[in-house]
């Protein structure tokens, strides 16, 4: 039977179970402290992040509809959240639309992020949840205190100086990335411009182990057909002949299941085309309604089911995306108004770049993802160099009238000896 598989995750790959699952897979007592009741403003920051997470990925995959996609709409969004904190006007303005989705304030994001940040990582003491962030800056760039004040009271920023034109500058920050994502992503930097002044980076590294582990020799070889009918080779993790209870959901057009790790704070939401859909036909029903709705609608049901083992690895500038989606301001440099990150100097943003790592087996999941929003100065203030290594014209002169009493030029001093 032809079957084609769309794996569509949010936070990296785990969907934060704020709203309770049903049968076997709800979340053990007391396993969180962190809910909608308790954290409201969390939960607004969660639905603008979901909002922003749907909508960038349609734009990703409207680039290359037939490629795999893999994103973390958390490190995107905590990487921007942190620029976001040196913007105004217009630029501000944007931005926040874009992340908040209209439905939080800067303040609102800065605390919920703040909560975020340090309740995620100890959800469940059986899944490993690393989320760091950090900002490198130019050393003797003069940043505004409290741009980094409030990165690293909200976002708990590493703040780092370092001299950008030394060869190993990008190696520096490359070794903080792979070390914050357990060297899922080795490097997020290729080089660094001559008028770049600032990298702000999230990295987030994930590590769960499913509740109920596939059984290695239950896995079998089958195929996988593409949407162009091309059938190529998987291993099939599957839990055998029997049928197993597990969160699932239906529509006309799709079917879901929840694949809970550990504790069943974290899951992963495998969404299947049913026969006669294509992938193209689900994504527009993945909208932020869709989504909440779905969640509510899950049950417990005694299936089938097989998964492919598989590893994805994906990286893309963001610029285009996030431009279209109606933040084109932050990369212009004539208008683009980051006067909160540093005073007197035209700065704006010229890459965000996204790499994000997946690899699922029979006994769980590893993924991280890495996210770099680069900051340039239109005009870099380094001092000028004037070095007269080269054939020259001299003048010498009087002051008051501009006379010239001499005229010169210098094509080799060493031939007139």
């Amino acid at each position: 039977m032809k079957r084609n598989l769309f794996l569509f995750s949010l936070w990296c790959t785990m969907s934060l179970s704020l709203f309770q699952c049903e049968g076997n897979d709800e979340p053990s007592p007391n396993s969180s402290t962190l809910s909608c009741a308790q954290n409201p403003d969390v939960c607004k920051l969660g639905e603008a992040t979901n909002q922003f997470g749907f909508d960038i990925f349609k734009k990703l995959n409207a680039d290359k509809p037939d490629d795999n996609l893999f994103i973390s709409p958390l490190s995107i969004s905590s990487a921007l959240s942190m620029t976001l904190n040196g913007a105004n006007g217009k630029t501000k303005e944007e931005m926040l639309k874009v992340l908040g989705a209209g439905k939080i304030s800067l303040d609102e994001l800065n605390q919920s992020y703040q909560t975020l940040l340090k309740e995620l990582p100890n959800l469940d003491p059986k899944v490993k949840v690393d989320i760091a962030n950090s900002i490198w800056y130019r050393q003797g760039f003069a940043v505004n205190p409290a741009f980094l004040n409030t990165n690293t009271t909200y976002y708990n920023s590493e703040v780092r100086p370092l001299d950008f034109s030394k060869p190993d500058a990008k190696d520096i920050i490359n070794k903080w990335v792979s070390d914050k994502t357990n060297k899922l992503i080795p490097s997020i930097i290729d080089q660094i411009q001559d008028n770049s002044v600032m990298f702000l980076i999230n990295a987030i590294y994930f590590k769960g182990t499913w509740r109920r582990q596939f059984d290695t020799k239950k896995t079998y070889d089958g195929d996988f057909t593409t949407e162009k009918n091309v059938q190529v080779p998987v291993k099939m993790m599957s839990y055998g002949n029997s049928l197993v209870k597990l969160s699932y959901f239906s529509n006309d057009k799709l079917h879901a299941v929840k694949l809970p790790y550990a504790d069943s704070v974290y899951s992963m939401t495998v969404i299947l085309p049913k026969e006669g859909f294509a992938v193209k036909d689900i994504l527009p029903e993945l909208t932020l309604t869709n989504w909440n709705s779905w969640n509510k609608a899950y049950s417990a049901e005694e299936i089938f089911f097989a998964l492919p083992k598989f590893s994805l690895r994906y990286e893309n500038s963001l610029n285009a995306s996030l431009e279209a989606l109606g933040m084109p301001t932050a990369f212009i440099p004539s208008q683009a108004d980051f006067s909160g990150i540093a005073t007197g100097q035209e700065l704006s943003i010229s890459n965000v770049k996204h790499k994000a790592f997946i690899e699922v087996d029979e006994a769980g999941t590893k993924a991280a993802a890495a996210t770099s929003v680069e900051i340039v100065v239109t005009s870099v203030p380094n001092n000028p160099q004037f070095i007269v290594n080269r054939p020259f014209i001299f003048v010498i002169s009087e002051s008051r009238t501009n006379q010239a009493i001499f005229i010169g030029k210098m094509m080799n001093p060493t031939s007139d000896k």
